[in-house]
């Protein structure tokens, strides 16, 4: 049985090796106050999962995130990177505790704030949980049946299609990307290319546009729904927008999506929903008609739709 405790809301302490900018971010984030759920009261417990988002201080006194990455066993996105959490379980006292069950002392990690609901793919109503680790000892206690391993990523590189030289060496990529290196990528029609960050666009729910990122980590490639509630907590806590087309054309915000797949004609009841995306052969802006097609070997229930840890199976422990 998983261990009872709450985490403490509260200004994040005075944590010295942190750099102003990693402070203000912090402090951003534990201000923050997430818009209401659209239909509370239309989504079944069932439908329900959280994540936990667990910032920490690089060495340099940057944000860092930790990320997962999925066994390779695993009936769904098998071998993707995942933020650690699960389902919601019938013994979860609130989303909370579905984020964050794990043995944690609450006296070593911080809870900053929640975010807005997510839906991912298979139509689950994700709740983020934001918060710092205080503690650099903390030691990860992985499941090796559903965690291959742990890693970080700098915060921060989830806002940038092409990375400054300083952060391409926290990234672990080339200070110059090489030709080569660029014409391996997915074909990017949005922006410019880059070895960091391409997207997509899908279609989902009855045919809404929604737009897909990627960034190409060399460890394991982070996309779909873990980029997107990145994105939207980096910039909540740097305070600034992406400097990518983050949306398509016409995008329906999260509360549209979740509200488009639990009321009305789209609505599903059941526990589990198989993605109803399809994959266009393109990102381009309306106005952009001369985009060529980015690779299509996606099927509709790849990792472009979720890769947050948010199956059946056992929750890792950290």
């Amino acid at each position: 049985m998983r261990p009872k405790w709450k985490l403490q809301t509260s200004e994040p302490p005075d944590l010295g090796p942190l750099t102003d900018e990693s402070l203000a971010a912090l402090r951003s984030l534990a201000k923050y106050k997430p818009e209401p759920e659209p239909c509370p009261d239309s989504i079944p417990a069932f439908r329900r999962a959280a994540v936990l988002l667990g910032l920490f201080g690089g060495r340099h006194g940057d944000l860092y995130v930790v990320l997962s990455k999925r066994a390779a066993q695993l009936r769904s996105h098998s071998g993707d990177t995942a933020i650690p959490g699960g389902r919601f379980e019938a013994k979860d006292h609130d989303l909370e505790e579905t984020a964050c069950g794990l043995p944690m002392d609450s006296r070593r990690v911080q809870k900053l704030c929640e975010l807005e609901p997510f839906l991912s793919a298979n139509e689950l109503v994700v709740t983020p949980i934001v918060v710092l680790l205080i503690d650099p000892l903390i030691k990860p206690s992985l499941n090796p049946n559903e965690v291959d391993a742990l890693f970080s990523l700098p915060f921060k590189a989830f806002l940038t299609h092409n990375p400054a030289q300083a952060l391409r060496a926290q990234l672990k990529l080339p200070l110059v990307p090489s030709a080569k290196d660029l014409e391996d990528m997915p074909r990017n029609e949005v922006s410019e290319p880059s070895d960091w960050h391409t997207c997509r666009d899908i279609l989902w729910l009855g045919g809404h546009r929604v737009r897909r990122h990627t960034f190409w980590d060399s460890r394991n490639p982070v996309r779909g729904l873990t980029s997107d509630i990145l994105i939207h907590a980096a910039s909540i806590a740097y305070g600034t927008k992406p400097d990518f087309s983050l949306d398509a054309p016409g995008q329906l915000s999260q509360a549209e999506l979740i509200k488009l797949a639990f009321l009305g004609p789209m609505a599903v009841k059941k526990r589990r929903v198989r993605p109803r995306m399809t994959m266009l052969p393109q990102p381009m802006d309306d106005d952009n008609h001369g985009a060529t097609k980015e690779d299509s070997s996606s099927s509709t229930s790849s990792s472009e739709g979720t890769s947050t840890q948010t199956d059946d199976s056992p929750k890792s422990k950290l």
